[in-house]
Order: structure tokens, then C-alpha cells, then sequence
């Protein structure tokens, strides 16, 4: 079956390190390091502001600018997801697909189930997100550029809880034909 098999990356891991850097670079000497999860705060902030902007602006923390005006850190969440949709497009690897093959390997053909794991996963990640008041693209990809000492234990939290989160959820390797 063609969802079974794996593609190639249309790019290899050097170019695709040495081009996030760059963006790194650019990045930090435009406007600051980057990182996205302050625009799920921002967005909140922007619909909250429509129905009770009192409450807003007496509010400390998110009556501030930088939650109340739509930045270059909410056109950079834009740009991510036009950029990643056009490369999706350019490259041919656009598909709509319910479950793939880990998951049908190890959890069946339960869209639902996929649907609420990956919501639940996703909220844990933004929760966490905004506990460590920065995410991961944030401390990880913007630490290592700035040369930041946290990034080193960071970095290998991050690789540690990935690798365990995978090994439960996809204990199971499928078999992939082709």
C-alpha cells in the first residue's frame, strides 16, 4: 500500500540544520529568538479583549503589549503554517490521512482515539509550554543558537522524555512493505 511506505525527506538533515540556523540567526538579529507558544497567549488575549476588554486592560500581565498587539511573533505562527502547507503542496507530500501506520501498528484503526490522544498531547505540550513560560522551539532551537548553557540540560531532557513518550505510545514497530 503507498500510505505504508516511507518517503525520503525532500531535504537531508545537514541542509535542513544548516537553513534552520540560518533562520535562527536572521531571526534573533531582526527581532529576538524564536518561539510560539506566546501567540496561543496573544490569540486568547485578542478574543478575551473582544468580549470584556475591561478586564483585559486592568489585568497585569496579559493588558501588556505584548499580548494585546499582534507582533512579528504572531506573523512568524502565520508563516509557519503557510510555509509548511506551499512546502507540503511543492513537494508533492500533501495527503489527508486519519491514522498512519505506527499508530494502526499499535493502537488499531481508531480515528477517535487518535483524535483525543493527539488533542490531549497537544494541550500537555502548550500547558507545559506556558509553566516554563516558553516552548520548545524557544529554549531548545533559540538556546543552542544564543549559545544559552541551558540548552545542554534541556536538550537532553527533551531527547529522554521523547524517547520514553515513543516507546509508550508506539511500542510496537510496524511492517513497513516496499
Amino acid at each position: 500500500m503507498e500510505e505504508e511506505r516511507v518517503r525520503e525527506a525532500p531535504l537531508g538533515w545537514l541542509a535542513g540544520g544548516l537553513l534552520l540556523g540560518l533562520a535562527q540567526i536572521v531571526a534573533i538579529a531582526l527581532s529576538g529568538p524564536l518561539g510560539v507558544s506566546t501567540q496561543f497567549v496573544v490569540a486568547d488575549t485578542q478574543l478575551l479583549e473582544a468580549t470584556n476588554p475591561a478586564y483585559v486592560a486592568s489585568h497585569p500581565l496579559i493588558g501588556t503589549p505584548k499580548y494585546t498587539e499582534l507582533g512579528a511573533g504572531w506573523w512568524l505562527v502565520v508563516g509557519l503554517a503557510v510555509g509548511a502547507g506551499l512546502a507540503a503542496l511543492a513537494t508533492k507530500r500533501w495527503r489527508v490521512a486519519t491514522t498512519h501506520v505506527w499508530w494502526r501498528a499499535n493502537h488499531g484503526n481508531s480515528v477517535g482515539k487518535r483524535l483525543a490522544v493527539a488533542f490531549a498531547g497537544g494541550f500537555l505540550i502548550l500547558l507545559g509550554a506556558r509553566f516554563a513560560h516558553g516552548c520548545t522551539s524557544g529554549q531548545f532551537a533559540s538556546a543552542w543558537a544564543q549559545l544559552a548553557v541551558s540548552a545542554i540540560p534541556f536538550t537532553v531532557a527533551l531527547f529522554g522524555a521523547a524517547m520514553l513518550t515513543a516507546r509508550l505510545v508506539y511500542p510496537r514497530t510496524p511492517r513497513l512493505e516496499g
